[in-house]
């Protein structure tokens, strides 16, 4: 197969199903992704590399010490991790814009491929000249933007948060809380920009044509149905999906009723902006229902 591969990025939303999609694509035999599912070039690349280096470095300190164990687990996929993280890290530690380098680390070795990805979601936080930039950088570029029931991602999104900050199983609830009111207090901006829907599609629309860019909801992606519609639109073939495997599933906590209820009336606007412009998916009805008779 002669010529460039589709080019795919992934807009986002966080905790919105990146990681089963990149687990996908990456066991499709017609894609080439990376063991590194998001690469995070283009939001560091303004600001300089300095922080993701700093991540990077302890990435991939992390994976020796795993690799100097006498029975390591996963050593392959570690020695892959590493390996990828290396070649990242030098090619952000170098000076200037090094997107010609970031092109060459996607594609190589993806000779006879029809895809390559870099599923960054935080991409859907760049401005439209940012988004304008990534949609011109090989002959076929293509977006995709999956959005989750929007209480139900929130819920998710902080407790990836409140498990990254190592709390205890026996305060995990509350800590969980704490981080909630946190949000709606306007004190974790960046889970506010992520819960964002309206804002992310207004930027995909005017920085990415119609052709190139494609919506999808969690709750259909994950069938039959749903892989069909993405597997067309990036122009691949249709491999069964392992419907039943969770990739990165989050610390099982309930949502109380009256959590619920703050988070939907917080996020009422991105139920509207969904209604109004493709119709409230049947599986976001309970979230939209919550908010009768809320002011």
């Amino acid at each position: 197969m002669g010529g460039a591969p589709t080019l795919l990025f992934c807009a986002g939303a966080v905790k919105a199903g990146t990681s089963w999609v990149n687990d996908y694509l990456r066991r499709h035999p017609e894609c080439h992704l990376r063991s590194v599912k998001e690469l995070h070039y283009f939001d560091f690349l303004e600001g300089g590399f300095k922080g993701r280096i700093r991540k990077l470095d302890r990435e991939i300190a992390a994976h020796a010490v795993d690799l100097s164990l006498p029975k390591p687990k996963f050593a392959a996929w570690k020695r892959a991790q590493m390996a990828d993280k290396q070649q990242l890290r030098a090619i952000m530690h170098a000076a200037g814009d090094q997107t010609g380098a970031y092109l060459g680390y996607l594609t190589e070795g993806a000779a006879g491929k029809r895809l390559v990805a870099d599923m960054t979601p935080e991409y859907g936080l760049l401005p439209v000249a940012g988004l304008q930039r990534l949609a011109g950088l090989l002959p076929d570029v293509r977006f995709i933007f999956i959005m989750r029931e929007p209480v139900a991602r929130l819920w998710s999104h902080v407790r990836m948060l409140v498990r990254r900050a190592e709390v205890a199983e026996a305060g995990f609830a509350q800590a969980c809380e704490a981080k909630l009111a946190g949000v709606f207090a306007g004190a974790a901006r960046d889970v506010t920009l992520r819960s964002d829907y309206r804002a992310i599609y207004r930027r995909l629309i005017e920085g990415v044509p119609e052709a190139q860019r494609k919506v999808v909801f969690y709750e259909q992606l994950i069938s039959e149905a749903g892989i069909r519609d993405m597997t067309g639109f990036l122009g691949l073939s249709y491999v069964p999906p392992e419907v039943e495997r969770r990739v990165h599933e989050g610390v099982a906590v309930a949502m109380t009723a009256d959590q619920r209820l703050r988070a939907a009336a917080w996020l009422r606007g991105q139920y509207e902006f969904v209604a109004e412009t493709f119709g409230l998916p049947a599986e976001w009805q309970q979230g939209f229902g919550a908010l009768r008779g809320v002011a």
